[in-house]
């Protein structure tokens, strides 16, 4: 009894948990975060234009992103699909970092 108990809890407790990580305010959130992340990358990668046109790109998803989650019809989407966004939304995210930590420094004289 108590273990059947602490079987429900837990599973109401992981859905909560899935709920916040996938909830439209969270992807409204990281969409502006890469956003601002990929105007920064633009800044310090300012002479590339393959690169330029990335961030660009990826600039113009962030707005229709941050759009459709603040639309009640992005909660139709399944768990499933807004949990394997979120997945690579963070990817996305890693790789514009590792994209800046790569970039080359503005001068060779060491500070």
């Amino acid at each position: 009894m108590i273990n059947r108990l602490l079987g429900y809890w837990r599973r109401w407790r992981d859905a909560r948990q899935l709920e916040k990580h996938i909830s439209p305010r969270v992807f409204v959130e990281l969409s502006a975060e890469l956003k601002e992340l990929a105007r920064t990358a633009s800044k310090v990668r300012h002479n590339e234009p393959d690169f330029q046109a990335r961030v660009t790109r990826i600039q113009k998803e962030m707005n229709q992103l941050g759009e459709l989650a603040s639309k009640p019809e992005f909660k139709r989407l399944s768990p499933a699909k807004r949990l394997e966004l979120r997945k690579s939304l963070l990817l996305s995210k890693a790789q514009l970092l590792e994209s800046m930590h790569n970039a080359e420094p503005p001068t060779t004289t060491l500070q």
